[in-house]
């Protein structure tokens, strides 16, 4: 080989070194050759994590090998040109989920929370013409039209056995399966012990303190506690300890003032606003029930209040008659107004976020982020109220005649699915930990829909 050639070949290798080096670095960079414009472009890609873990995935209507599995509980479809991408999940017994995808240079579009609707239901309860219930940790009680009350046979759904607990309505319950408080068709009061298949006459302690059933304005079993019952009446607040069977007066409302319906009920306080006639204003009081003490009165707001709930252990949410929404901090008694034209809210669980229901539309506002949404849903006006889903990046919406799936990122509302028909009047139930939907179809059955995990 002459030296000549030995020169042209090192060169030739130098040459090629630089050019595969510089097209490794491009491509590393994202760059590629689009083959329909024969341009270099940046590429990104689409992460998508579905609802049941292994559904079939197209992309325009292509199909993409779904890759979760134990290491990975999603897909990225990577070098993917830039712009907007059809992607589809669907899997049996699910109805089918469809979403716009923009993929920008660089970037990776995320869909995480890609949750398919369960198509099929299971049946709850043996009892038919269902008028009510409520669940807790896959156990039920039923209420029928002719008034019967019935703890469902837990185990194998559907139940095929019942116990009756009594006649009457269900006016209260606990968050867990401990007490329910049935008013009966006479209008007398008892709480009823599941567990222990026990009851207690509330209307005998209404007497002993001189109080009448109809004085009742609302009762409320303590979520925190199963054995303690809240009694309200215009003028008192009672506390009824179902283990002793005694009923004590904690609070009485001064001449001229009358206690507002809304009690906002944590593990450490008790909430509730005492409305002044003369001076037309609402106060705000907050209570401690372990030291008996008043811990902060000094809010008044003008008119009544609507709605109290928590959203955080020291954060109260405030719903006024004029639909105006507040936040308020109680250790530095700072209001801060969220939004107008409010109906009623719902902060998720951890106080992270809450969701306002308004005439026109939804309004979800983050705490700890800058997320913000709006949805001008259809037939808004007629939304009876919203449920969190448990990735708190979904919410159920009752209507009428139906509820509705809500997906958070989903602006266009191409998901916004139909879970089932409901019966006029009633309230679904959504357990987070059994990730399943309770609902009275409008063949009146206790109907219930596993979502997927």
């Amino acid at each position: 080989m002459t030296i000549r050639t030995r020169k042209a070949l090192f060169y030739g290798l130098v040459a090629l070194f630089f050019i595969v080096g510089t097209a490794v670095v491009f491509y590393a960079q994202g760059w590629r050759i689009n083959p329909a414009t024969f341009k270099t472009q940046k590429v990104g890609a689409i992460y998508v994590r579905s609802y049941p873990d292994g559904a079939t995935i197209t992309l325009d209507k292509k199909p993409v090998r779904n890759s979760s599995g134990f290491l990975s509980r999603g897909t990225l479809i990577s070098n993917l040109f830039p712009e907007n991408y059809s992607l589809a999940l669907s899997a049996p017994g699910y109805d089918a989920w469809t979403e716009n995808a923009p993929v920008s240079p660089t970037l990776v579009t995320e869909m995480k929370y890609a949750v398919l609707v369960p198509a099929n239901a299971s049946s709850v309860a043996s009892a038919a013409n269902v008028t009510s219930f409520f669940e807790a940790d896959g156990n039920v009680v039923t209420q029928n039209a002719s008034g019967t009350i019935a703890r469902q046979a837990s185990g194998a759904l559907p139940s095929t056995t019942s116990t009756i607990i009594g006649h009457g309505t269900i006016v209260g319950h606990g968050s867990d399966f401990t007490t329910i408080v049935v008013r009966s068709p006479a209008g007398a009061y008892s709480a009823y012990d599941l567990p222990n298949a026990t009851s207690t006459n509330l209307s005998s302690l209404f007497t002993k303190s001189s109080v009448t059933n109809k004085a009742i304005v609302a009762i409320a079993v303590n979520p925190y506690n199963g054995n303690n019952v809240i009694v309200q009446t215009a003028l008192k607040l009672f506390s009824v300890d179902l283990r002793t069977g005694t009923m004590t007066a904690f609070r009485t409302a001064a001449d001229g003032q009358t206690i507002e319906s809304p009690l906002a009920i944590s593990s450490s306080w008790l909430a509730w606003a005492q409305y002044h006639n003369a001076a037309g204003t609402s106060q705000v009081v907050v209570y401690d029930p372990f030291s008996d003490n008043v811990v902060d009165a000094s809010l008044s707001l003008p008119g009544h209040i609507r709605g109290l709930q928590w959203i955080r252990s020291t954060e109260l949410g405030i719903l006024q008659e004029d639909g105006e929404l507040f936040r308020y901090d109680i250790p530095s008694e700072t209001l801060t107004k969220i939004a107008d034209d409010v109906k009623y809210f719902y902060p998720t669980s951890d106080g992270a976020a809450l969701a306002a229901q308004e005439s026109r539309s939804i309004e979800v506002f983050s705490f700890t982020t800058s997320d913000y949404y709006r949805f001008n849903l259809p037939d808004m006006a007629s939304v009876r109220s919203l449920t969190w889903y448990k990735d708190e990046s979904h919410l159920f919406v009752t209507y009428p005649d139906h509820v509705g799936f809500l997906d958070l990122a989903d602006l266009s509302l191409r998901n916004f699915t139909t879970v089932s028909a409901v019966s006029d009047g009633t309230a679904p139930t959504y357990d987070t930990q059994e990730n399943a939907l309770y609902l009275i179809d409008q063949g009146r059955k206790l109907l219930r829909f596993d979502f997927p995990n």
